[in-house]
């Protein structure tokens, strides 16, 4: 039986898969080793309750645990040849290129408007900034190498099921008709075979989910995994030119999480039911990023919005006030906004685009 053959390019990805999530795995024992070493601030004195450095003590080593774990399974399955891990891979590059857009940003936040020096030459801020933002543009690049590659037709050759001919015990075995098959069902033409007239056996096929779908069903679906935080945190939530607190959130972010399961599932499915909920549920979250960050008012929900951050995390009071947001920051929200806007508008035309494969995929339960 024939063995796949897999190209130096995706052993490549493979190994740097396994060497940033070994890299992920040792961050991840500092940060245990750190927050159970250094003691818990006495409540007199902290800012924070004890209870939030108790569950940092969880939280911050799954931070990067994780995402280990993913990588290494995933790098796994790349050497292994799994359709499922090159798919696994392109999620993860797509992370990548996200959280580097995002760190590009924030290295501009070092050129634009430096932290207070408090004795520190201003110099080492942009320095700073600039090994951050090669660190992103690098996570960008390696992002968009491995989608790129990982949707050559020659690669996803790779991670084809292959098909094998019959044993010969499992031919002798099938029932026997003295009626030959037509040649075109057998062999080519030109090529046919007076000498085995045993037909092919045909594997049923079904509809192939897009790429785009899977990545925003398992999208979908990962982002539930923050819930519990925003939870625990008691996260604000945004609903248009409201800022929802307390058990209102809770609410509205509970719904939020039961549709991003039903839209991840359904996707997963190929059901047209939740393609056009993503498509209704993106675009209430464009409506409702643009009218936010657009209609009247909006320094003053910023302000509110600040307000409540600061209710969750006290350390982050004398942040704000040392490095306040002005018209220097501009450029940073004008990207961003950017950003999420097209994030929106891609996932809306892959949806829309994919809606062939769902009709097909429609068909073939109906039939």
């Amino acid at each position: 039986m024939p063995e796949k053959h897999r190209s130096a390019g995706v052993t490549a990805i493979a190994i740097l898969q396994i060497i940033g999530s070994a890299l992920f795995l040792m961050m991840a024992a500092f940060m245990a080793f750190a927050m159970f070493v250094v003691p818990t601030p006495p409540p007199n004195n902290a800012q924070l309750p004890p209870q939030f450095f108790t569950a940092m003590r969880v939280v911050l080593p799954l931070f990067y645990a994780l995402p280990a774990v993913w990588g290494i399974v995933t790098a796994v399955g790349l050497l292994q040849l799994k359709n499922w891990a090159r798919i696994s891979t392109i999620v993860i590059s797509v992370l990548l290129i996200v959280f580097g857009a995002f760190g590009v940003l924030t290295s501009m936040v070092f050129f634009l408007k430096p932290p207070p020096g408090n004795g520190v030459d201003t110099k080492f801020f942009v320095v700073m900034g600039a090994v951050a933002g090669m660190f992103a543009l690098a996570e960008i690049g390696i992002g968009i190498w491995w989608i790129v590659f990982c949707n050559r037709a020659g690669v996803k050759t790779q991670f084809l099921p292959q098909l094998y001919p019959l044993p010969y015990t499992a031919q002798v075995d099938m029932p026997y008709s003295a009626t030959p098959p037509p040649p075109s069902l057998t062999t080519p033409a030109g090529l046919a075979s007076t000498t085995d007239p045993t037909p092919p056996v045909v594997a049923p096929t079904r509809t192939a989910r897009p790429l785009s779908i899977s990545i925003i069903a398992w999208f979908m679906l990962v982002s539930c995994l923050f819930v519990p935080f925003n939870i625990f945190f008691h996260a604000p939530t945004v609903l248009f030119t409201t800022i929802l607190t307390g058990w209102p959130a809770m609410v509205l972010l509970l719904v939020f999480t039961a549709v991003n399961l039903y839209i991840g599932i359904a996707l997963l499915q190929m059901k047209h039911a939740g393609r056009l909920v993503a498509m209704g549920y993106f675009l209430f979250g464009l409506l409702n990023f643009a009218v936010f960050y657009l209609a009247p008012g909006r320094d003053a929900r910023m302000a509110r919005l600040m307000e409540v951050e600061q209710s969750m995390f006290p350390w982050m009071r004398s942040t704000q006030l040392n490095s306040p947001f002005g018209p220097e920051m501009m450029p940073i929200f004008i990207g961003t906004g950017i950003g999420i806007v097209a994030l929106f508008l891609v996932l809306m035309y892959f949806l829309a685009a994919a809606k062939p494969a769902f009709d097909q995929a429609t068909s073939e339960r109906m039939g």
